[in-house]
């Protein structure tokens, strides 16, 4: 894995010159040309080798040098109803779908996207976690997410320091992060790109879990799949440039999406979270508690804390479809784990106090080979692990009678 030495947050002068601006880098001395803006089309054929030296290969946007706004033909942004925390970084994502096709609604999982189908997620840095906008950010990756005739592949592409040029990166980075002011918290720390083969980690999905053996062979392998497009998360706003209206409508109304149901009342809506809102705003009522970390742990934590996930083998599920009935055994109340366990937290989560519960202190924690999610995260997601601890003391501690 390579290192960036010093790549730090800076000011929103300095990042102005991204593109159209005067760069020391030595590889890019003509950034005002890289960073011309106009209408494109998708490569599509490109699209279908993903094998793009270049970010800008394919023409997923008309700014090569901006990849959080202005997508070309066939673009979409989107926005989850609650989103995957990656150490406070902002994220920008579009879904690209070929002309004539569409994406397929799927009730609990993921869309069936056609061939050619491009998801992509741009991680950009702020200054202060309480002024975002890209102009005020460091632009750090681009991941794509590549529909092939034999299954979706990832590739990765890291920004140059001028942001001008993102590369196909297989191998990972390391992007030291200084001074990220967020609230009364000054950050530093390192925040790291994944290698392109570390993705099938969390991107894992076996359809039968691990249930399915038969004289030893599994006759459904687990394949790549893409996370967040599912109905529940896009059951929510976003403003596309004349006023907040249903993502999942809007998907329709643009053909990039067939078999919604006519009644919008019968689709699942997950509970919104947001790092902006107080804790008290999720905890009026021990329903709404409820929901919102039921939708928190399905979005950091059900993609492997399934039956048909990574993570299957442990004795905590937090994928959203199973049963929250009161009977918390499901989500690792009482429960020993397989692995991770210390004096204190010998129980997945004990029922009434988080400070003994396993799950919470592996959230609130960095150290090597105890911090949850073990990728993606170097520093504490201060308002989520709030908001479980909040939850996890909720619980009746009778369940475990």
């Amino acid at each position: 894995m390579k290192y960036i030495n010093s790549l730090a947050v800076i000011s929103a002068a300095v990042l102005l010159t991204a593109c159209g601006g005067e760069s020391s880098n030595s590889d890019n001395t003509d950034s005002s040309s890289a960073c011309i803006s106009s209408e494109k089309s998708v490569n599509w054929e490109k699209v279908l080798q993903a094998d793009a030296a270049t970010l800008a290969e394919y023409q997923l946007f008309d700014n090569p040098c901006d990849p959080t706004q202005n997508a070309s033909t066939r673009g979409l942004p989107y926005s989850l109803s609650a989103p995957l925390f990656t150490d406070y970084a902002s994220k920008y994502r579009f879904v690209f779908i070929p002309e004539g096709q569409t994406a397929t609604y799927s009730e609990k999982e993921v869309f069936e996207f056609p061939v050619g189908t491009v998801i992509t997620k741009t991680f950009t840095m702020p200054a202060d976690t309480s002024d975002r906008g890209v102009e005020k950010e460091r632009i750090i990756e681009t991941r794509l997410l590549i529909k092939k005739a034999g299954g979706w592949v990832a590739r990765p592409y890291v920004w140059n320091a001028a942001e001008t040029e993102a590369v196909w990166d297989k191998t990972g980075e390391v992007v030291a992060i200084n001074n990220l002011k967020h609230g009364e918290d000054t950050l530093s720390f390192n925040y790291g790109v994944p290698n392109q083969n570390s993705c099938t980690n969390c991107h894992q999905f076996n359809p039968n879990g691990d249930h399915d053996a038969v004289n030893g062979i599994d006759p459904t392998p687990a394949y790549f799949a893409p996370i967040g497009p599912k109905a529940r998360y896009l059951n929510s706003d976003y403003d596309f440039g004349q006023g907040p209206e249903n993502q999942l409508n809007k998907w329709v109304a643009d053909n990039m999406l067939s078999g919604l149901p006519a009644e919008n009342s019968s689709i699942q809506k997950a509970a919104d979270f947001s790092d902006y809102k107080s804790l008290a705003e999720y905890s009026g009522t021990p329903e709404q508690l409820t929901a919102t970390a039921k939708s928190w742990l399905d979005i950091n934590c059900g993609h492997c804390h399934r039956t048909e996930g990574q993570a299957s083998n442990t004795a905590f599920r937090a994928d959203y479809n199973i049963p929250w009935d009161g009977n918390e055994g499901h989500h690792g109340a009482c429960a020993v784990p397989v692995s991770g366990a210390s004096a204190g937290s010998t129980w997945i989560i004990v029922p009434g106090d988080s400070s003994q519960s396993l799950m919470y202190n592996r959230m609130n924690t960095t150290k090597a080979g105890l911090i949850m999610p073990p990728l993606g995260r170097a520093v504490i997601h201060t308002e989520g692990t709030a908001l479980i601890k909040a939850w996890i003391d909720s619980l009746d501690p009778a369940l475990c009678n």
